[in-house]
């Protein structure tokens, strides 16, 4: 492992973790903190992708680039993810809680392991990781983390009742965390995209929204580059793209009912019939 020769002006930058980072929005975040200097620690279960991506961070950062392959939906991931850590002995400085699934469909219809399993990865490990990873961060004069939320977390939706809950809890956690971590030198961030060019639809099994998508979706790399400017601008809550931005602020001032039937009515008209 290299690290950058930044001479006598300063010391390399420390490394940012980076679950779900081998795809989407995750190698879009990882490319762009490698891009401004940082070491990164990428964490996947896709092998092959893992290492392309690792390839494009070393090429950006001087070679400070770790791929760790792992499952984080195992019981027993988090604990062998900070076993690593801990061989490695790395400043990590920048945590972010990226990966996640979504589940598509009338609740009861979709397998019960469907749902445990979407909201391990969605809720249980961000939370278990951030809470074991924080030792870490303290350990830094200033930390950052990063969570990825979700547009839909904003409201209730049918077809994603589990999804958009699990995405809203990930909004209000992050923002009760920033305010018991602000004294502590720790600025905790949570972006809200709306629909973005990852292969969301195809992994959700909602190949049938891919026009819409296409439509009103953006590519990974601006969002991402949004979304490390609003963590390293401090900000609590951050809604990337502008039109999404609008549309996130007319969510706010409509009433609730009739956002929660519009957006819903979008994915109802689109599921196949039972």
């Amino acid at each position: 492992m290299s690290e950058v020769n930044t001479g006598s002006l300063s010391p390399p930058k420390k490394y940012a973790l980076i679950t779900g980072a081998s795809q989407g929005l995750g190698r879009s975040i990882a490319m762009e903190l490698a891009g401004r200097g940082h070491g990164v620690v990428l964490v996947a279960r896709s092998t092959d992708k893992l290492k392309e991506v690792v390839s494009l961070c070393k090429e950006l950062n001087g070679g400070r680039a770790i791929a760790l392959e792992m499952d984080l939906t195992r019981p027993d991931a988090i604990n062998d993810l900070m076993t690593e850590l801990e061989r490695l002995q790395l400043s990590i400085e920048v945590l972010v809680n990226n990966a996640g699934e979504a589940v598509w469909g009338f609740f009861g219809d979709m397998p019960l392991s469907d749902h445990l399993r979407m909201m391990r990865l969605n809720m249980f490990v961000p939370v278990e990781l951030t809470h074991r990873m924080l030792p870490l961060l303290l350990r830094n004069e200033k930390a950052y983390i990063l969570n990825i939320g979700s547009m839909t977390g904003y409201n209730a939706m049918a077809t994603f009742s589990t999804y958009s809950g699990s995405k809203s809890f990930i909004l209000r956690w992050s923002r009760s965390l920033r305010m018991e971590l602000k004294e502590k030198g720790i600025s905790v961030t949570c972006v809200c995209p709306g629909s973005v060019l990852t292969g969301f639809t195809e992994r959700a099994g909602m190949q049938v929204m891919d026009d819409l998508a296409k439509r009103f979706g953006s590519p990974p790399g601006p969002i991402a580059r949004s979304s490390v400017k609003a963590l390293f601008s401090g900000k609590a809550e951050h809604v990337p793209g502008f039109l999404d931005g609008i549309t996130a602020t007319l969510m706010g001032l409509l009433p609730t009912g009739l956002v929660e039937k519009i957006s819903s009515g979008i994915y109802l008209k689109k599921l196949p019939h039972r």
